[in-house]
C-alpha cells in the first residue's frame, strides 16, 4: 500500500486530490492513469486493472492511497473540536473512550477518520450515521468486521487508511521540485 501527500499551495482540494492520484499512479504503476468512474454509491473505481485507491483533502493538504485491495483514506486538521460534535457521532463506548484520551480533539479526529476511512472501504461515503459505526478503540477496529486501520500525524494533519487485512504502508510526500520523498 502506497499512501501519498501533497501540500495544496492554494488549489481547490478536490483538483489536488485528483492531481495526486495521477502522479502517484505514474509513479508506482509506470503508465498512465486509468478512467475513473464512481460506484452507485459514489465510491471511485478505475475502469481497469487490479489498483484500487482512495481520496482525501483538507484546506491544506491532499491525500490518496493506492492498493490492490480495498482501501479508504481519510484526513483532517487537527483542531478544537466542540463536545456537542462528539455526542452527536459517536456513540456511547468511543465517548468513554476519549474521554480518557489526554487530548480530546486529536481523540476524536482519530475517531473520525477512522469512521471515514472505514465507509470509504466500504462505499458506504457520507450517507451513512457515524454514530451506527462502532468502532473498538484500542486498537482501532470494527467489531466482527475485518478492518486494520493505519494512522499518522502530518504536520497538523491526522490521516487515517483502512483495509481489510493487514498491509505494510509507504508513506510518500510530493516535495516542491514535483518529486516524491518517502516520510520516515
Amino acid at each position: 500500500m502506497e499512501i501519498y501527500g501533497m501540500a495544496l499551495a492554494g488549489r481547490p482540494g478536490h483538483d489536488a486530490a485528483y492531481d495526486l492520484l495521477e502522479r502517484a499512479y505514474r509513479q508506482s504503476v509506470g503508465g498512465p492513469l486509468p478512467p475513473v468512474l464512481q460506484a452507485e454509491g459514489g465510491k471511485p473505481y478505475f475502469l481497469r486493472g487490479r489498483m484500487q485507491f482512495s481520496l482525501s483533502h483538507t484546506r491544506t493538504a491532499a491525500f490518496c492511497v493506492l492498493s490492490r485491495q480495498p482501501v479508504g483514506i481519510d484526513a483532517e486538521t487537527v483542531r478544537p473540536v466542540q463536545r456537542r460534535v462528539a455526542l452527536r457521532t459517536m456513540n456511547e463506548p468511543e465517548l468513554r473512550w476519549l474521554d480518557a484520551q489526554p487530548d480530546a480533539d486529536v481523540g476524536f479526529l482519530t475517531l473520525w477518520t477512522a469512521k471515514e476511512a472505514w465507509s470509504k472501504l466500504t462505499g458506504r461515503g457520507l450517507r451513512w450515521q457515524p454514530r451506527a459505526i462502532e468502532l473498538t478503540c484500542d486498537p482501532l477496529g470494527v467489531p466482527g468486521e475485518a478492518a486494520r486501520f493505519t494512522t499518522r500525524t502530518v504536520g497538523d494533519v491526522i490521516v487515517t487508511v483502512c483495509t481489510r487485512t493487514a498491509e505494510p504502508a509507504e508513506w510518500r510526500w510530493l516535495n516542491t521540485a514535483g518529486s516524491f520523498e518517502s516520510l520516515p
